[in-house]
């Protein structure tokens, strides 16, 4: 049977400004924002790149679950875009470019990229 990856669930620490990481920096449509009763901080917020879709949670109400771990270190999530040195500078330009491997490089393997982390420390190439 095959299977296809269509969601990742990420906990962060603050949602709002993950949020917006993905959104103005990354360009991922806001699908939904959910929170437990009007005026409650965001509990959920589903943003989709593509047909991926990303799922931010708050890690507070799992606090337990997180002791002695840092958040994204394991896993490095990869993207496609247009142009990855136009995107590179766009990050760049936002402010909000954390580098992991520098400049966009050509790889043996035949893909153009670099590497960045998110506010919580995910990284994305």
């Amino acid at each position: 049977m095959a299977a296809n990856v269509t969601s990742v669930f990420m906990y962060v620490e603050n949602v709002l400004k993950s949020l917006e990481f993905y959104n103005e920096i990354v360009g991922a449509e806001v699908a939904q924002i959910h929170a437990e009763k009007e005026g409650a901080p965001i509990s959920l917020a589903i943003l989709k790149v593509g047909g991926f879709t990303i799922m931010l949670h708050p890690q507070e109400p799992h606090a337990e679950d997180f002791d002695g771990a840092r958040v994204g270190v394991g896993i490095h999530l990869q993207m496609r875009v247009d142009n990855v040195d136009d995107f590179y500078q766009h990050c760049i330009d936002q402010g909000a470019f954390l580098s992991v491997s520098g400049e966009p490089t050509d790889q043996s393997w035949g893909w153009r990229e670099f590497a960045l982390k998110d506010l919580d420390g995910f990284v994305w190439s």
